[in-house]
């Protein structure tokens, strides 16, 4: 949409957003990975603009005490909430040597996510499972791995096959599996408005899809897990 003197659908006149101001945000270098804004490299973001258009059609008073902010707070959000498309998974999950060849499991670790339909957020746990083929992880590069990953516009099916391929293409494990429960604001909030329906996906990888009774295993230390009080 373009300032350009024509109408949109609401009756404005579309010249007006030509002087919005386009404000300098930190952003994703893919391949760097690093925030630009960090680096003293700064980029102008058009994003806020076009969030003040968006509540503009709303019919909102974007120059209210209320409004006047709310363009540059969105748009660091979807910013944040898109922050996983320049992950790197090789640099997250730091591995060690180990002749260990036994289950681990971390549970319970908590994400938020976009749905890619409604741009709402849904959100819930992620518990994954491996044996190690001859690397083990540092513990806090699973849950690191998780939140990145989840940090864009996903749909919970394919969010759990991506941290297992990940996973299995970085610490080339025997095998893991990977289970997220979620909370859909798009089904809470709108449409059926049902708010106690939760959403479970499973992906396994390796000897967890050849032999039940790993993931078996697996499903019993997320219960075990649960108990856990530190």
């Amino acid at each position: 949409m373009e300032a350009n003197g024509k109408a949109n659908g609401n009756g404005h006149d579309l010249a007006e957003f030509a002087g919005i101001e386009a404000f300098t945000l930190p952003r994703i270098d893919p391949k760097l990975n690093l925030l630009n804004g960090s680096k003293g490299v700064q980029q102008q973001d058009r994003l806020p603009a076009i969030i003040a258009m968006l509540l503009k059609e709303l019919g909102l008073e974007i120059q209210s005490e209320h409004f006047r902010d709310t363009p540059k707070r969105v748009a660091r959000f979807y910013r944040e909430f898109t922050r996983g498309y320049g992950a790197k998974p090789a640099e997250i999950l730091k591995t060690f040597p180990s002749s260990n060849q036994e289950l681990i499991v971390v549970s319970d670790v908590e994400f938020f996510s976009l749905c890619p339909h409604h741009l709402l957020i849904y959100g819930g746990r992620v518990h994954l499972g491996y044996v190690p083929g001859g690397r083990i992880v540092g513990v806090s590069k699973i849950p690191r791995l998780i939140q990145e990953l989840a940090a864009r516009a996903v749909v919970q099916e394919d969010l759990v096959a991506d941290i297992a391929d990940a996973f299995m293409s970085v610490v080339k494990p025997l095998g893991c599996a990977v289970t997220a429960v979620g909370k859909h604001d798009c089904v809470a909030a709108r449409g059926v408005r049902c708010p106690e329906a939760s959403m479970t996906t499973v992906a396994l990888r390796g000897i967890f899809s050849e032999d039940e009774n790993y993931v078996q295993r697996f499903n019993r230390a997320i219960g075990q897990g649960h108990e856990c009080v530190r």
